[in-house]
This record gives C-alpha cells, structure tokens and sequence, in this order.
C-alpha cells in the first residue's frame, strides 16, 4: 500500500511541475463524466460481476493535464449455490450481496486527435465493501422436517481501506458534449473488515485484512465546460 502510495504522489508532483509551464490553447477547463460501470469483485471468498455506476470531475491545467476526482459504485445479488429439495433430503439456496465504492483522486493525462481524446490516469484514495451472505433451507418434501428454518446461516461484512486506480479510455467530442466509448481500469483494494456471523447456535465476530485485484469497464457521456 505505501509503494502506490509513493508512486501516486510522486507522479503528481512530476505532473504539478509540467502543468506549470506555459500551455497550448486549452479546449476546455473542466471535464464531467457520468455513465454505466461494470466491475469484477474478487475481495473475499466469492468473485461475482455486478454493474454499476461511475462518475468523474476533471479541472483542465493545461492542454494536456488535468485533475480527476472519480467515483464508481457497484452493487447486486446472486445466487452462487443452490440445491432443490427431494423427497428426503433439504434443498438449500446460498444468496450474495455485495456492494463496493470507490473514490480517488489524482493526475489525468489526455491527448485530442480530431473529434477523439485519448486518456490515462493514475489514482488513489479509499474504498467501502459490503458483503452480505445468507443460506435459506428448502424443507425435504417428504413431510414436515423442525430442523430446516427459512434462514439457517448469515453474515454481514464490511469493510474500509486503500484504493489505487490506473487505466485509460477513450472519448468523442461534440462540441460542449460527448460519448466515452470505452474506458478500463485497474483496481487495487485493500480493506481492513470486519465479519459478523449467525447461525441457529452461533454468533461470531472477527477482524480480517484483505485484498482485491478488480477490472472496471465504464461508458457514458461527457461535458465539456470552457
């Protein structure tokens, strides 16, 4: 965590240091963008995809560089395991929530060919993780089973920590607005957790410290302010 640390700040400062010299003609001095986010979640037992949302706010220093806050969040339930009930055995039903938030900050570099720019950026900030699980019971359907409750097991866990950010995309420009077709990220997580368990006998809570290796796909449109 300290190395991206490092390497976010001092790119920063390399960043700062060549915004300052004079500029070309800039086509804008803020960038607004707002679409669909796609992302992967491998941060704890089970690695679901679920879509989201992302936003990003980006002040122009020069033709070249800029400023990026960026925001994406993720959210959905699966069903990672399931099994029907027979005529003397329960079926069960494993259910995952998950929701993960981003936000960083840090240098944007952009290139204008035409009606297209194309850009990278270089981010770090935090992240918040929710994870909930839950195991329903299906009785057998051979007769009445007192064993099996509609909800035999939960968790609940959540999570804050560092969050790194680099990858790059590519925009087209209409005048004041414009389509990103595509932009692609990498995502590194790492979240200190906290896992709280019940069962029909049993709570438990422990602490834990993960980490996640994410991708993101974003689309959306942009604005572009003088």
């Amino acid at each position: 965590m300290k190395k991206h640390v490092v390497l976010g700040v001092s790119v920063l400062a390399l960043l700062m240091c060549l915004a300052s010299a004079p500029a070309h003609a800039q086509d804008s001095k803020i960038n607004l963008f707002a679409g669909y986010s796609f992302g992967t979640n491998n941060l704890y037992d089970f690695d679901p995809t679920f879509n989201g949302y992302g936003a990003a706010f980006t002040y122009n220093l020069n033709k070249h560089i800029g400023l990026e806050a960026n925001f994406t969040g993720h959210n959905g339930t699966a069903t990672i395991d399931s099994e029907a009930p027979s005529v003397e055995d329960d079926g069960y039903t494993d259910i995952l929530r998950q929701d993960m938030y981003t936000y960083t900050f840090g240098p944007k570099i952009s290139q204008r060919v035409g009606n297209f720019t194309l850009f990278t950026h270089f981010l770090v900030g935090g992240a918040h993780v929710h994870e909930g699980y839950t195991e329903k019971c299906s009785p057998a359907t051979g007769g009445d089973d007192e064993t099996c409750s509609s909800t035999q097991y939960t968790s609940s866990t959540k999570g804050n920590g560092f969050a790194f950010k680099t990858g790059g995309g590519v925009d087209w420009n209409h005048g004041a607005w414009g389509i990103r077709f595509l932009e692609v990220d990498y995502v590194r997580a790492e979240i200190n957790s906290t896992e709280n368990q019940t069962c029909s006998e049993c709570t438990t809570t422990y602490t834990f410290n993960s980490a996640a290796n994410d991708f993101e796909l974003a689309t959306g449109f942009t604005v572009n302010l003088k």
